[in-house]
């Protein structure tokens, strides 16, 4: 993971110190820099759930075509938790219904 943090450290560097991205006008940077519960409570979920299932959301969709037991269960379980988080984000059904 080291390895990763430096070499995109060197690579933003490197990108944000031009004036402008190749495709485009300006770069498109985040503004917000407050931390939340949001901030903080969604990536500790999203590490609760991958200790515990023992797979990264990626390589478990690959790994689908294994029919290993722990995907079939974990796969299902990671889509329900996407879509909640989802309906949770946008206020609710009571929204969605309004």
């Amino acid at each position: 993971m080291g390895g990763a943090v430096l070499v995109a450290f060197v690579g933003y560097r490197l990108v944000l110190s031009r004036g402008r991205p190749i495709n485009a006008e300006s770069f498109h940077l985040p503004t917000r820099n407050d931390i939340d519960l949001r901030v903080t409570a969604g990536p500790a979920i999203f590490g609760l759930g991958w200790g515990l299932g023992g797979f990264c959301p990626g390589p478990a969709l690959t790994a689908l075509g294994l029919g290993a037991a722990g995907t079939l269960a974990f796969v299902p379980a990671m889509l329900l938790g996407m879509w909640a988080a989802r309906l949770l984000a946008d206020g609710g059904l009571r929204s969605r219904t309004a």
